[in-house]
């Protein structure tokens, strides 16, 4: 049997070095962490939360809880405020605030599933790159706020993961951006319309 040449045995081996390197680490797929499988909102308890802002590029909605229901009215985006300063635009007199009735059914739904919402994985912490995961202003960001005006949490909704319904997830203040295991954006919306009654809900109600 004929020896392979010394130089071809090397490139050989360095070939199939990188390979396997290359199927390991999959360099071309988002990186993840060990395995984490811990709650982000442990510390979050439904019944103290009177207040939900929610922010998403122009949009932006507030909801407010009024005894045991929830009202709803449009809020101005931090985004929208800077368009309108750069346009050098006078914005309208304020107007008073109309609140709207807010589906509560819905909103006791949503929250039950963020704070069923676990991480799977540490997705990065470098601050370079939350713009990769939309966990900073081009993100959707949620605040929560108690009775008394006091934040409870404050985080940033991020883009869709790799895989089917996963997401990510920064909290305000922290480089950490975590993928979680749901993809929670769709249960959020920044506009009135996601969270009023639909006129058949209002029909069947007593």
């Amino acid at each position: 049997m004929k020896k392979i040449p010394r130089p071809y045995l090397y490139l050989l081996l360095a070939l199939l070095g990188t390979a396997v390197v290359w199927f390991i680490e999959k360099p071309t797929e988002e990186k993840t962490g060990d395995i984490l499988n811990k709650p982000l909102f442990a510390n979050l308890q439904a019944d103290q939360i009177a207040r939900i802002d929610i922010q998403h590029l122009l949009n932006g909605v507030q909801l407010k809880k009024e005894g045991k229901e929830w009202v709803i009215a449009p809020i101005k985006t931090e985004m929208k405020k800077n368009l309108e300063k750069a346009e050098e635009k006078n914005p309208p007199p304020e107007e008073t605030e109309k609140w709207e009735k807010a589906d509560s059914e819905k909103i006791q739904t949503v929250l039950d599933i963020l704070m069923d919402t676990r991480a799977i994985s540490l997705a990065g912490d470098n601050p370079e790159k939350l713009g990769y995961f939309e966990v900073n202003p081009v993100g959707e960001r949620i605040q929560f706020f108690d009775k008394n005006d006091k934040r409870l949490e404050d985080f940033y909704l991020g883009k869709a993961g790799a895989a089917f319904m996963e997401g990510y997830i920064r909290k305000e203040g922290e480089n950490e951006v975590y993928l979680a295991d749901k993809f929670l954006r769709p249960y959020f919306p920044a506009t009135m319309e996601g969270w009023i009654p639909t006129k058949n809900d209002k029909k069947a109600a007593p």
